[in-house]
């Protein structure tokens, strides 16, 4: 019984790392693997906003690869965005307002 539970612990554990969402400098992420993001709706999104090519989450680094569905819905308050070279997919209605 004790290494049932072990093993779901472990599991559920396992699961909550590798799917996880975390803001850094204002951009809220995805994570899509154990080694790259998204940028998903959540954000602080204003002004002048650069997506970085990586970001650096407890001592983890990250590449950014796309930009979710309705990302930056709404974003009324972004007047541009720097997307690196990185991003190789831009979810349906990202920038929608």
């Amino acid at each position: 019984m004790k290494r049932i539970i072990f093993t779901v612990f472990i599991f559920l554990f396992a699961y909550s790392v590798y799917a996880a969402n975390f803001t850094v400098d204002g951009i809220c992420y995805h994570t899509t693997s154990d080694s790259t993001v998204a940028v998903v709706k959540g954000g602080a999104y204003f002004g002048n906003t650069i997506i970085p090519s990586n970001v650096i989450y407890y001592n983890a680094q990250y590449r950014v690869t796309s930009i979710l569905d309705w990302a930056f819905q709404n974003s009324t308050n972004l007047t541009s965005i720097t997307i690196p070279f990185s991003v190789t997919s831009i979810g349906f209605g990202a920038f929608y307002k």
